[in-house]
């Protein structure tokens, strides 16, 4: 039933990853999970599991947490004066790993020394490893958050590889963007939960070990007032063995012979409190990302390449192409929407519902509105400089004029007053 308990916070947090919807997000983190693709869901898996650890160590810690000191110096006279059940009493009525360890010692005192110090290490092994339990998994966590990411990354380089084999132009542009956002987005997310997940381990860890270490030096003081008391109560005199030399002296009979203090051979002993992200992988990565896109960078000039279903008309003055957004127009006169409008690869309408110009409203509102987030994320880019207005139309020379009418009319709307038409340059005639 405990297995059950423990894992359930697992699989909550893989029903969540899975089945979040991006609408509960704030709007930045949504975009993010957006072109990261489903790579960033396996990330969240890990983040949540992440989480739940940290939440789960913490509040163990903060329930063993005591002050060993101030029971030590609530049990010191009543061990040293040989009431023994006043001291269980005290113990019974501290709901810690520390009073139970002592409280079981004190309870096996009729078995003599050796049945006290059995009874405090059995205890000690029972207490000690809810204490350190799962602790060891965030640093598990923090590495596969990190391999996620670049799981990420390799997929999202693998559908940039797929965007230079099968498009070009800015198609071309627009795919290896999208590829590149999905493997850097993936990347960030693996390497914040993985730096998150080994800062929570190590602070976790450090202060695990020293709960562990005050328990075992505070059982070790306990143990040595209750010798003192039964020497007392048994008429021996003071300074006996278990009186030489300072606690936790190294080479004491007491410590060569019990568990109350385990050295790093025994029990549990000191552990590191850091862990190390496995980079190299994603540094490789990175090393075959720079080359792919120095290999990929075009500086031609080229940005507007016809689309399969566009033939654009013919002209004889063409002016050099700048890099602005690009409306294009597709004519498929056998599909029922007889083609396309699209913005930035972008669908923003049919041609099938822009042919009827009689009303008085020719915008067509999800271009606009478009265009409208464009200049102003142009704006943002070049606060001193004067917005141009400049925007592509790419059309097939056979597009209903209606058509054409709108989209100009859309861009007006959106301040986009300086249009300029991808043609294609026809050839001059030879001259006699």
């Amino acid at each position: 039933m405990t297995g059950i308990v423990s894992g359930l916070p697992v699989v909550l947090s893989l029903l969540v990853a899975v089945l979040l919807p991006l609408a509960a997000l704030p709007s930045a983190v949504a975009e993010a999970f957006s072109e990261g693709g489903w790579g960033m869901r396996l990330i969240l898996f890990a983040f949540l599991v992440s989480l739940w650890l940290v939440v789960d160590r913490l509040l163990m810690v903060l329930r063993s947490v005591s002050s060993g000191y101030r029971l030590l110096e609530q049990l010191r006279p009543r061990l040293e004066n040989g009431d023994l059940a006043g001291a269980r009493a005290i113990c019974a009525g501290v709901d810690r790993p520390l009073a139970r360890i002592i409280g079981a010692g004190l309870a096996a005192t009729v078995g003599g020394e050796r049945s006290v110090r059995a009874e405090m290490d059995a205890a000690a092994y029972r207490e000690l490893p809810a204490i350190e339990r799962r602790t060891g998994y965030l640093a598990l966590m923090g590495n596969v958050a990190t391999l996620m990411g670049l799981f990420g990354t390799i997929i999202g380089l693998i559908h940039s590889f797929g965007a230079v084999s099968m498009s070009s132009g800015a198609e071309n542009a627009t795919r290896l963007a999208a590829g590149i956002s999905e493997a850097m987005n993936c990347t960030a997310f693996g390497l914040l939960t993985g730096i998150l997940a080994l800062v929570a381990y190590s602070a976790l860890t450090g202060r695990t070990q020293a709960l562990i270490d005050e328990i075992n030096l505070r059982s070790l003081q306990a143990f040595r007032l209750w010798k003192r008391g039964l020497a007392a109560a048994q008429g021996q005199p003071r300074g006996g063995a278990a009186e030489r030399g300072p606690i936790g002296a190294p080479g004491g009979k007491l410590m060569q012979s019990s568990g109350l203090l385990k050295g790093k051979r025994h029990g549990h002993g000191k552990k590191s409190t850091f862990a190390s992200l496995q980079l190299t992988p994603l540094i490789d990565m990175f090393i075959v990302l720079v080359i792919f896109l120095l290999l990929s960078f075009s500086a031609s000039g080229e940005i507007v390449t016809a689309s399969k279903d566009i033939k654009p008309p013919f002209a004889k003055n063409v002016q050099e192409l700048q890099r602005v957004p690009i409306v294009s127009i597709s004519n498929m006169p056998d599909h029922p929407s007889k083609g396309i409008v699209t913005l930035e690869d972008r669908e923003v309408a049919l041609v099938a519902e822009l042919t009827d110009d009689s009303g008085g409203d020719w915008r067509i509102a999800q271009l606009s509105a478009q265009l409208e987030r464009l200049r102003n994320a142009w704006s943002l880019r070049h606060a001193d400089e004067p917005f141009d207005g400049k925007l592509i139309v790419q059309c097939d020379q056979d597009i209903d004029f209606r058509v054409i009418k709108r989209v100009m009319y859309s861009a007006g709307v959106a301040g986009y007053g300086n249009l300029m038409f991808a043609v294609r340059k026809k050839a001059e005639a030879p001259g006699p």
